[in-house]
C-alpha cells in the first residue's frame, strides 16, 4: 500500500521515552499507511535496541536509521532523503501522536488536500501528563479547506503543527543546519517557502512534552546553547534574503523569525550576566542592526533600549532585574506554565 505519511523521529539517547513515542502508533489501524523512520542520531544508550524491536515486529512500518551524531537538523535532513510517504512530518523521540487523531489525519492526507497541512498540537506536563496548552496555528480559517497561502492573514505555523508534501522538500533542496539546537523554526520557514497552498486540520495530532530542567528550553539548556540560536538566526536571515521572493512567505518570516530574534534578546537577559554573555549580546545587536534593521527597530523593550543608549553599561543589573520581573522560569529552571 502507498505510504501516506512519513514520520521522521529524532532519536538521541531517548531510551526512557522512545517506547512512549512509538506505542501510540500501534493503537491505530493504519500502520500500513505509515512510514515511521526512527533516526538514531549516534545514541550511546539503548535507543537503537528499542527501535530494533519495533522494526522486527513491524518491518513494513518502522525503520531504524542509524547515523553519526549531527543534531536535530541532521535527522530531518536524513528523513527527507529517506522518506517514502506522500507527506512528511517530524516527531521528537520524547513526544507522541494521538492515535485516533492520527487515523483521521491520515485519511485527510489521502485526499491530497494541499501543500501544507496544519494541525493543532498540545503541550503537556512531563511529570503529571496534564495538558498545558493547545495551539491551533490556524488564524481563524475554515478547516479542511484548501487555501492559497497568499490569501491567509496572520499565518505563522510551528514545527509541531506542520506537515508538507515530501516532494516539495526534495525539489526545494531543503536542508537544515546540523550540529545545532533550535533549528525547528528554520525547518518551518524553509518548508513554507516551498508551498503554495495550505489547509487546516481540526484535531490535535502532536503532543509535545514540556521541557524538563536541563533540556534545550530550560534555563540551563538556554545558557549552554544560546549561541546556536544566534547561528540559526544568521542562517535564516541569509536564506530569506537569497531565496524568499513571495510577499506572503516574507510575512511568515517576519512573524516567526522576528519572534526568534526577540527571544534571543530575552535569553541574553535571562541567563547569567557574565562578561562573555554581554559581549555576545552586543555582537547580536550589531549583527541584527546590519542584516535586519527593521527587526532591530521592532525589538524595543525598555531594558534593551536603555542599554543601547548607554553602550550596554549596566547589563548585569538590568539583566537580573528583567529576569526577576518577567518570571519566565520556575525555581528549578524550567519554563513556567
Amino acid at each position: 500500500m502507498k505510504k501516506v505519511l512519513s514520520v521522521s523521529i529524532a532519536a538521541y539517547n531517548v531510551e526512557n521515552t522512545l517506547s512512549e513515542c512509538l506505542e501510540p502508533f500501534l493503537k491505530t489501524k493504519i500502520l500500513e499507511q505509515l512510514d515511521i523512520m526512527i533516526i538514531d542520531d549516534g545514541s550511546s544508550d539503548q535507543t537503537a535496541q528499542i527501535a530494533k524491536t519495533y522494526q522486527k515486529k513491524y518491518p513494513d512500518t518502522f525503520r531504524l536509521i542509524q547515523k553519526e551524531n549531527g543534531g536535530w537538523g541532521s535527522t530531518v535532513n536524513r528523513g527527507i532523503r529517506e522518506a517514502k510517504g506522500l507527506y512528511f512530518k517530524q516527531l521528537d523521540g520524547d513526544d507522541y501522536y494521538e492515535p485516533r487523531a492520527l487515523e483521521q489525519f491520515a485519511a485527510y492526507l489521502q485526499t491530497e488536500p494541499s501543500d501544507l497541512v496544519i494541525a493543532p498540537y498540545v503541550t503537556y506536563n512531563s511529570e503529571n501528563g496534564k495538558v498545558i496548552t493547545q495551539e491551533n496555528c490556524n488564524p481563524g480559517y475554515r478547516e479542511k479547506t484548501t487555501f492559497a497561502i497568499k490569501d491567509i492573514k496572520g499565518f505563522s505555523p510551528f514545527m509541531h503543527s506542520l506537515s508538507i508534501r515530501t516532494d516539495l522538500l526534495r525539489k526545494g533542496k531543503v536542508t537544515i543546519t546540523e550540529h545545532c539546537f533550535y533549528t525547528d523554526t528554520e525547518f518551518v520557514l524553509k518548508a513554507c517557502n516551498q508551498a503554495q497552498t495550505v489547509s487546516f486540520f481540526d484535531r490535535p495530532v502532536y503532543f509535545y512534552r514540556r521541557a524538563a530542567s536541563g533540556q534545550s528550553m530550560s534555563l540551563d539548556g538556554l545558557e549552554k546553547h544560546y549561541m546556536e540560536q544566534y547561528r540559526v538566526i544568521e542562517v535564516s536571515l541569509h536564506y530569506m534574503k537569497k531565496n524568499v521572493k513571495r510577499a506572503e512567505i516574507k510575512h511568515i518570516y517576519d512573524e516567526l523569525l522576528f519572534g526568534t530574534c526577540f527571544w534571543q534578546y530575552l535569553i541574553m537577559f535571562y541567563i547569567s550576566p557574565t562578561r562573555e554573555h554581554k559581549k555576545h549580546l552586543v555582537s547580536f545587536d550589531r549583527m541584527l542592526k546590519k542584516k535586519a534593521p527593521d527587526y532591530y527597530k521592532r525589538v524595543d523593550f525598555k531594558e534593551l533600549l536603555l542599554l543601547r543608549k548607554t553602550n550596554f553599561m549596566g547589563y548585569s543589573v538590568l539583566a537580573r532585574y528583567k529576569k526577576k520581573k518577567d518570571h519566565r522560569f520556575t525555581k528549578d529552571g524550567r519554563l513556567a506554565n
